[in-house]
């Protein structure tokens, strides 16, 4: 039965059904409903808010207990959509405008005050080109929806500076990081729920790792608890350091506010992170905390430098570069300054480079799986296939389909293949089409090249190689 009931996770189990079960930021509650009040007397002049706080502060959770509150439907979009201005009008903007239907297909009139809640998680989470447009796009999703909108965001100000009408288009509900004793409450009471016996200073222990973050320190009950039916102190082992962002952020205010090169310097020894992963968070940052134009200069002018000696350490192995390039990056960076800092960041900006690559993940995958197959027949390496011909390859595809189809069926191509050199899903009728064409390709039903005998593979593979 234990086994059972932890199958389900308790960060959904637990989730509050009504705001009056949201714990702690009773002034952003108090916003949410004067907000979500003025839709019931017709269309507010702010037809979105936004909920700005710290991860694990209650904000998506108060967005969906406020649409069981008011018996609103919700459309929900998140960091795993991709949030380009297309997206964000078909899913956001076609569900804000107009009248709205339940998940069952019920037709609810808004007349009747029955309304559909458009949710958009992570909002500030906005970057490179897969993002292009997705914050103009959201800004022109409020000003014409006829639905309420909801923007979760960490970083206020990564949105506005990329959509700064969102500033007067939105109300705002500042989110706050929750106290220990708000986070012991909640995990006392699941604990209760949960017939788990559970010494009042673990819970401590574990509210003190989260710094603040419910989600998190309801996770680490969970982790805990699973398979026991009791925990104490010494079953906290394994509690990860779910703080060592917090302490990271703490070191780099410490590093930007020095005004000496050792206290510079000592502001990231006790940090986990190698210098490969300081010197994004400090590149990320140096425009949060550098105004002046020849500050900025000098700042990623002591980095560039650094990174040539990361990358010497690279080349050489010789890990004992480290220490120069470190010195560069904090020291150097830190003493760019030449005015007094006067406004500090509240809070650090997370490396857009590290975003951006986990979002690229997949499209890297596609990428090097097509340069290995194409590597034997082009004889030729993947890497040179995927830096050098995918590109020119994938202009010819999509304007020579039957080229496309000869070299598939020589490849021996799947649908992931064929979607990625013309740039459209698997689904599309492009992709299916050629996949048919390989089809008859392979069968011999047809010719490769329309009205000669089928070549053999030899001379297929010779003429897609002088390609």
């Amino acid at each position: 039965m234990l086994v059972a009931k932890m199958m389900k996770e308790w960060t959904e189990k637990y989730r509050p059904k009504s705001l009056s079960q949201v714990v702690g930021n009773e002034g952003a509650i108090r916003a949410m409903k004067r907000w979500a009040d003025l839709w019931s007397k017709g269309k507010p002049k702010k037809k979105a808010i936004t909920l700005r706080g710290v991860p694990g502060s209650g904000k998506t959770s108060s967005a969906l207990a406020l649409a069981n509150d008011y018996g609103w439907d919700v459309v929900e979009m998140n960091a795993s959509d991709h949030r380009n201005a297309a997206s964000i009008r078909r899913v956001a903007g076609a569900g804000s405008l107009g009248q709205t239907f339940t998940d069952d297909g019920e037709f609810l009139t808004t007349a009747e005050g029955r309304r559909k809640l458009i949710v958009i998680d992570e909002a500030d989470n906005l970057f490179g080109r897969e993002d292009y447009g997705g914050a103009k796009a959201i800004a022109e999703t409020i000003r014409q929806s006829n639905q309420p909108i909801i923007l979760i965001v960490n970083d206020y100000y990564a949105l506005t500076r990329k959509a700064s009408a969102v500033k007067t288009l939105a109300d705002k509900a500042d989110f706050h990081k929750l106290g220990d004793k708000t986070v012991i409450s909640v995990l006392a009471e699941i604990c209760a729920r949960e017939d788990m016996e559970v010494d009042e200073h673990v819970l401590r222990l574990i509210a003190r790792n989260a710094a603040g973050d419910l989600r998190g320190a309801i996770n680490d009950l969970q982790m805990l608890v699973e398979g026991r039916t009791s925990l104490a102190e010494v079953d906290t082992a394994a509690l990860g350091k779910r703080n060592q962002e917090t302490e990271l952020e703490a070191a780099l205010d410490m590093m930007f506010a020095a005004e000496t090169v050792k206290d510079a310097r000592n502001a990231t020894l006790d940090i986990d992170r190698t210098p490969e992963e300081l010197i994004l968070w400090v590149e990320e940052n140096i425009p949060r905390e550098f105004k002046s134009p020849e500050e900025m200069a000098a700042a990623f002018d002591a980095l560039s430098r650094s990174d040539i000696y990361l990358r010497r350490t690279r080349m050489l192995q010789h890990y004992g570069l480290w220490s120069y390039a470190k010195e560069l990056m904090t020291s150097g960076v830190s003493l760019a300054r030449t005015s007094p800092r006067r406004h500090p960041p509240s809070r650090y900006g997370f490396p857009s480079y590290l975003i951006m690559m986990s979002r690229s993940r997949s499209i890297r995958g596609s990428r090097a799986a097509l340069s290995s197959k194409l590597s034997p027949l082009l004889h030729s390496s993947a890497k040179r296939i995927g830096s050098s011909v995918l590109p020119f390859l994938s202009t010819l595809a999509r304007n020579d389909p039957q080229l496309l189809a000869r070299m598939g069926a020589e490849a021996d191509f799947d649908e992931g293949d064929i979607a990625f050199l013309l740039g459209t899903d698997p689904g599309s009728e492009e992709v299916t089409n050629v996949m048919a064409l390989m089809k008859k390709i392979k069968s011999g039903d047809i010719m490769p090249d329309g009205d000669r005998p089928a070549k053999d593979r030899a001379d297929l593979s010779r003429s897609l190689a002088d390609f």
